[in-house]
């Protein structure tokens, strides 16, 4: 199955929630969300024991790799640029990972929108965006907003992996974590670890570890 071989399946004007082939979209600048039948969506969710996502997937090189480790277990890809989510989707096929799940969409929507209370096991945000320029920093994932709809839908005991390569970002997320004394980290001060050997590669990892870059990853329990 070749990545192409996905189309997008509506035009902006027709914008709506479809689920299609294993691949939930979730359109942008969309307010009608909490009308959409879920009950599909829902049926998927139930029949497993558990379920993990997977945000800012790339082009799903991690994830395909834990979904195949864990086959009794739903992953979950979210991925905004519909490129990546093509190829997400033709790993998936070609793989027959039928515990994979793709969502074409922003990882806020997804989460809010059609996520329910406690229903997560494990949360990882692998490599996203950094916004380097400090202008800029207002777009990152992990604030307070985001913290909070993870607080959310992760179960008591859940967990949640932060990896990046930007060393600011990368304080940023633990102060964002570490406001409420509901999350417990699991590294020691200052919070993190820069190699993690069993942790599973990605594309961005390979690509910043051959370029030198130093890689902290972090771990937080509810």
């Amino acid at each position: 199955m070749k990545p192409k071989t996905l189309r997008f399946p509506f035009r902006w004007v027709e914008r709506k929630p479809i689920l299609s082939d294993d691949v939930l979209y979730v359109p942008r600048h969309y307010d009608q969300h909490e009308a959409w039948d879920k009950g599909e969506l829902e049926a998927i969710f139930a029949s497993f024991s558990s379920i993990s996502i997977e945000y800012c997937a790339g082009n799903g090189l991690w994830i395909a790799q834990k979904a195949q480790e864990n086959p009794s277990s739903l992953w979950i890809a979210v991925e905004k640029r519909f490129d990546r989510v093509q190829r997400i989707w033709a790993k998936k096929h070609n793989l027959s990972l039928n515990n994979l799940l793709v969502v074409a969409g922003e990882a806020e929507a997804f989460t809010s929108y059609y996520l329910k209370p406690e229903m997560i096991d494990q949360i990882f945000v692998n490599f996203p965006d950094p916004w380097p320029k400090p202008k800029h920093a207002k777009n990152r994932l992990l604030q307070k907003p985001f913290v909070e709809e993870m607080k959310r839908v992760l179960k008591p005991l859940g967990e949640v992996v932060l990896v990046t390569d930007d060393a600011v970002y990368s304080q940023q997320m633990i102060q964002e974590m570490m406001q409420e004394d509901l999350w417990r980290s699991s590294f020691p001060t200052p919070h993190y670890v820069t190699d993690w050997p069993s942790y599973g590669t990605s594309y961005f990892e390979e690509l910043w570890k051959n370029q030198g870059r130093v890689i902290y990853y972090k771990k937080f329990i509810k």
